[in-house]
């Protein structure tokens, strides 16, 4: 024991480093330990959360999820056809996959002509307008029926951020409802809340103006009328003085009106020169509702436009246009 003591006593600096580096050691690897039990944990929760989103998307390889994408989000309406669930399923699936392996030339080659000339003419505007602003990154996404009557066929989309590559448990997303259309045989996508464009070619005139409804771009939260009117008289005619709202409607069969969203044109849209004519569009508040039918459009407020500069309380004039 004697022994013992004098050598702790001769190399005493020397046990007590020994003793701490062990204990530093010792520690060390215990918190290396919690690290990587803490880190397990986190990417398992992460593992849970991308399973949900996937299972949302689908069930496994072979595209058999479709039974409940097709099941419509808006109950009271038709689920998607059992004919036509894989065939729509797998057109989504191939749109948004080549859009988050940033490939938009394919992506782009599966819109419709219809959404190709209303909003996105070439490419390069579908990539600046839609793609860039979805689909930076590492994305995922999932899609169900949302709309599903008298021929339309409406997906919501939403798109998150890929937990797995970014070990962020956000689940936040961007939403988009798209439409599949048939194109030649074939079908393609609406994108962008874009439903469909319909020809009305509906018209009327009096002594002051004729006006054709052309047709009808319809959205899910909205609808965009493309007018072609003339002036039918010598004198500067304006079609609304945009003084007031719930001047330029809509009519539906059981009477109740939608307002236009006037403050989206500029005037210089609503005056016509003397016999002149040309087109605009007016957009109006028109929800997508397959149970509401368009019966009218109303003008209510049209004046002749110099003596309206003179006098402000002049009579208005009014056109309705059946459809």
């Amino acid at each position: 024991m004697h022994r013992l003591f004098r050598y702790y006593n001769q190399n005493r600096k020397k046990i007590w480093k020994i003793m701490i580096i062990i204990a530093c050691i010792i520690i060390l690897v215990q918190l290396l330990n919690q690290i990587a039990i803490q880190k397990s944990i986190q990417e398992q929760e992460l593992i849970e959360e991308q399973e949900k989103i996937e299972a949302e998307k689908k069930k496994n390889n072979n595209y058999e999820p479709y039974e409940s994408e097709s099941e419509a989000i808006i109950s009271s309406q038709d689920d998607v056809p059992d004919r036509y669930k894989e065939e729509f399923g797998n057109i989504i699936e191939e749109f948004y996959t080549y859009c988050i392996n940033h490939e938009p030339q394919k992506a782009y080659n599966m819109l419709s002509t219809e959404i190709k000339n209303n909003q996105y003419q070439t490419q390069e505007l579908f990539e600046t307008l839609y793609y860039k602003s979805k689909f930076e990154g590492d994305k995922t996404y999932s899609f169900k029926a949302y709309y599903t009557s008298k021929r339309k066929y409406i997906y919501q989309v939403k798109i998150y951020d890929n937990m797995l590559s970014t070990g962020s448990k956000n689940t936040t997303y961007i939403e988009d409802y798209v439409t599949i259309v048939p194109e030649d045989d074939k079908y393609k996508l609406n994108i962008n809340k874009y439903i469909s464009k319909e020809k009305i070619n509906k018209s009327n005139s009096n002594e002051l103006l004729s006006v054709n409804i052309d047709f009808v771009d319809t959205y899910l939260d909205y609808q965009i009328y493309t007018f072609t009117i003339k002036n039918n008289t010598e004198n500067t005619i304006l079609i609304d003085t945009k003084e007031k709202s719930k001047t330029l409607f809509l009519t539906t069969g059981n009477n109740n009106k939608f307002d236009s969203y006037l403050y989206e044109n500029n005037e210089k849209d609503f005056i016509f020169e003397p016999y002149q004519s040309k087109t605009i569009k007016i957009k109006f508040n028109n929800k997508y509702r397959t149970d509401v039918t368009i019966q009218s459009i109303t003008f209510s407020d049209i004046v002749n436009y110099n003596e309206y500069l003179e006098n402000k309380n002049i009579e208005r004039k009014s056109i309705v246009i059946e459809i």
